[in-house]
């Protein structure tokens, strides 16, 4: 056999090279795998776990659950997106719901957006990112249409969209991406322009959190904000706020005081696990008292704020759901053409797609 002359490459130190074996060692693959796994994990966790009694003696810690808050009224805004890959191509499918609440009690009728699907073609990673922003744009816009009634919006996800996921560069994308982008953008920008003028909060609700915003501040090697706030933190506590992005201004380069809209977050621990809630600068002052308001409303089995819980649970967009609109899709469409079989094959299913 002849020896490979390829570079050597490694991940974080370990060799980089594959073990090759016949079929029947899948199983045993699998075993290998899960510990490997384990060993990252377990390293993870005593590393954090090392570090943190350090970390609470420094860091801007706050006890949320003394004191009285009062009722205040939010709006809590939610997206679901779904969508089916038909041979066509992704088709995406998003609505927002808001609703407002004083308190965590709903007051009102809750409010949908949705708006027409766009005729261009997208690929793969194109179609899924597509959906979810658009998702972002109907959120901005139901919260914007609310904000008379709220002292408080609570946004589900991060404040600003992650640049260097929905961001536009690095690839090719359809001219509706761009404009769905950049209106999404704006959107934003006009409801923290709004908000900050009419003195209300808008904050960003990151319920499953993947960032490693507190090691970065802190000049560590990447552990994740999860490992970290849940060793650090006990129930009814708050860590920060921290600085969280270092290119803020690229988010909203056309507002005018970007300053006052960088963004920062506070770990917050309701129960079992922390959520992470994202503010924009101006709101500073207040981020210790909305916290504590956000405490007080959250679920103890869950640890979310509820007017949260419940916009997401009306905004889902499940696989049975979208299954649901194709098959309506599909019916107008045999309609119109007749049912004509060479027709139908077009507007088929791709491999891997459920019915």
């Amino acid at each position: 056999m002849k020896k490979s002359t390829a570079r050597r490459y490694s991940i974080a130190g370990e060799s980089l090279k594959p073990v090759i074996a016949p079929y029947k060692s899948y199983h045993e693959f699998l075993r290998d795998i899960a510990s490997d796994l384990a060993d990252n994990i377990a390293e993870m966790i005593k590393r954090a776990e090392g570090i943190s009694p350090k970390l609470k003696r420094v860091l801007p810690i706050t006890s949320l659950r003394s004191g009285t808050v009062e009722n205040a009224r939010i709006t809590a805004v939610d997206a679901g997106s779904n969508g089916k890959d038909l041979f066509l191509g992704f088709q995406p499918i998003s609505l927002a719901v808001g609703a407002t609440f004083v308190g965590a009690k709903k007051v009102g009728s809750p409010i949908v957006a949705a708006l027409k699907p766009p005729k261009s073609y997208f690929d793969d990673e194109e179609g899924s990112k597509f959906s979810s922003l658009l998702g972002y744009y109907l959120m901005y816009h139901v919260a914007f249409t609310l904000l008379d009634e709220a002292d408080i919006v609570l946004l589900d996800g991060p404040l600003y969209l992650p640049r260097n996921y929905y961001g536009p560069g690095g690839r090719a994308h359809s001219q509706a991406y761009f404009e769905v982008y950049d209106a999404a953008l704006r959107s934003l920008g006009e409801l923290l322009v709004s908000a900050r003028s009419s003195g209300k909060v808008v904050l960003g609700i990151v319920k499953r959190i993947r960032s490693a915003y507190i090691s970065s501040w802190l000049g560590l090697s990447g552990i994740p904000d999860p490992l970290l706030a849940s060793n650090i933190l006990g129930e009814g506590e708050a860590l920060g706020p921290i600085p969280i992005s270092s290119r803020w201004e690229d988010i909203l380069p056309w507002v005018r005081d970007a300053r006052a809209y960088r963004p920062w977050s506070m770990f917050i621990r309701r129960g079992s696990k922390p959520f992470r809630m994202d503010l924009p600068e101006y709101a500073l002052d207040d981020s210790e008292r909305v916290a504590r308001i956000l405490y007080k409303i959250s679920e103890p089995s869950s640890g979310l704020p509820i007017p949260l819980i419940a916009v997401d649970r009306l905004s889902k967009l499940t696989d049975k759901q979208a299954t649901l609109v194709y098959r309506l899709m599909i019916s107008e469409v045999s309609s119109r053409f007749g049912g004509s079989p060479d027709r139908m094959v077009m507007f088929s299913l791709q491999r891997g797609e459920t019915d």
